[in-house]
């Protein structure tokens, strides 16, 4: 198979592995000398836990009930399923302690730096590909969820795959791509619930644009991506629709957090956009299964926030802020350390700073890769369906995960320019014995040949 790959592409790819070690390294380096000997709560403690009753034969219980009340095997579905199957896997392979759980999220989590270079490459060429790899391998933003045993780890994957397939379509849209880019949207989706509403919105925009196509292939096509949607993700659906109370389609979890997100403490005051465990009191305490407490808190937060229209704006304000690191970012993070273990302080001053930089070079590199014609919805979709999530939610820096992967790959863009001058300013210039023949390029100049991987066009027809 290297054989068949042109030289360009064997240094690519092996530049690639190399970022991808270097990647691996530095979240092996977070795990192991920080946050190994980490207390188990929170939403790791429910997908640690839920994954080791699957692998004793017991399919998604309420992990909490089980584990900690011992109160035998209660139906559970507060978060998507995909990130509990993949704990899965090492746990029935034996590897069943919190700490192996963590290793293995670790190398799932480095494969996001490599489909991250793989999207750089495809927009752009294969120094894009190269710069956006390598500062997905770095960015703390990215790295510091793979040791916490999150779902975060996952979605950032599977987003990642999610846009490299939608750029193929767009470029080539055949019936392969539109079949990948349907299934890893299907996975988002069984990853992060939000991710139902932008899946079929961009595969609609991809699927109708696809000037190349008859309409009536146009349509073909997106059929192909809805049934490739609808195929894993309806087992799931259909699971949760029998065996609740009341239905359930992909999870209770949102009807939780519009409780502890819609009161007293989150309206008004310090935590004014965060979240409030106070306001989810006693709920091991309510009747009935999940599905009848989740609705009884739906309502306890629904009632909360139809007294309170007036405070909206400001609660969705400041929910957006914090998310983007625009309100109160030093006080969010003792708030993000509490919530989901992400520290210590180094290490998330590290990140905000990182991810300032990051966010400005993003836009340019947005408005740089549209001049040259390459569409960018699909980039800033992530952060359109990120900035939807806070709003609706709370303000957590691990709802920005989808956008992370547009603010890794948008700076490679204007960095990767920026390299090539540096690298013009420092060539010597070439020595002539004579006058240079008619219409030939100037002494020490670059020819258009020597660009030829960081051009790009639409595809035909565009």
């Amino acid at each position: 198979m290297l054989a068949r790959l042109s030289a360009e592409s064997r240094r690519f790819y092996a530049w690639l592995a190399g970022i991808w070690a270097l990647g691996l390294g530095v979240r092996l380096f977070y795990a192991i000398h920080y946050k190994w000997d980490q207390t188990i709560y929170g939403d790791a403690a429910g997908f640690f836990y839920q994954a080791r009753a699957i692998s004793e034969g017991h399919w998604f219980v309420d992990p909490y009930r089980w584990h900690w009340l011992h109160a035998g095997f209660h139906p559970g579905a507060e978060h998507p399923p995909l990130y509990t199957l993949f704990l899965t896997i090492p746990d029935t392979l034996g590897f069943n302690t919190f700490r192996e759980a963590m290793i293995a999220s670790v190398i799932l989590g480095s494969l996001t730096v490599i489909v991250i270079g793989l999207i750089g490459r495809h927009l752009v060429g294969t120094k894009v590909g190269v710069v956006a790899a390598l500062l997905a391998a770095v960015y703390a933003n990215l790295w510091i969820n793979d040791a916490l045993v999150v779902s975060e780890t996952v979605a950032a994957l599977v987003i990642a795959l999610f846009i490299l397939f939608a750029y193929k379509f767009w470029k080539q849209p055949t019936w392969r791509n539109g079949a990948w880019f349907g299934f890893f949207g299907a996975l988002a989706v069984l990853t992060r619930a939000e991710f139902v509403f932008l899946v079929p919105c961009l595969g609609l925009a991809l699927a109708l644009t696809a000037r190349t196509l008859p309409f009536r292939q146009r349509l073909e096509r997106l059929g192909v991506m809805a049934l490739l949607v609808a195929l894993p993700v309806m087992p799931w659906v259909t699971f949760n629709m029998l065996r609740f109370d009341h239905a359930v389609t992909l999870d209770t979890g949102g009807e939780f957090t519009l409780a502890n997100t819609n009161c007293a403490g989150t309206y008004y005051g310090p935590n004014t956009g965060w979240w409030d465990a106070s306001c989810l009191a006693n709920r091991y305490k309510q009747p009935g299964d999940e599905s009848t407490v989740a609705l009884h808190y739906e309502h306890q937060g629904l009632n909360y926030l139809e007294g309170h229209l007036s405070r909206l704006p400001v609660v969705f304000a400041a929910r957006v802020g914090r998310m983007w690191g625009l309100y109160a970012p030093i006080q969010q993070l003792p708030k993000e350390d509490f919530e989901q273990g992400r520290g210590p302080r180094t290490i998330t001053k590290l990140a905000l700073a990182q991810y300032y930089a990051l966010a400005i070079l993003a836009i340019a590199g947005l408005v740089m890769l549209r001049r040259r014609k390459v569409i960018i919805y699909p980039l800033v979709s992530l952060a359109v369906i990120a900035t939807v999530a806070a709003m609706l939610a709370f303000g957590a820096t691990r709802y920005r995960v989808p956008a992370e992967i547009a603010i890794v790959v948008g700076p490679a863009v204007p960095l990767t320019a920026l390299l090539d001058r540096l690298g013009d300013a420092f060539r010597p210039p070439q020595l002539s014995s004579g006058p240079p023949e008619p219409g030939a390029a100037p002494s020490g100049s670059t020819g258009d040949a020597e660009r030829t991987d960081q051009t790009v066009g639409a595809p035909a027809g565009h």
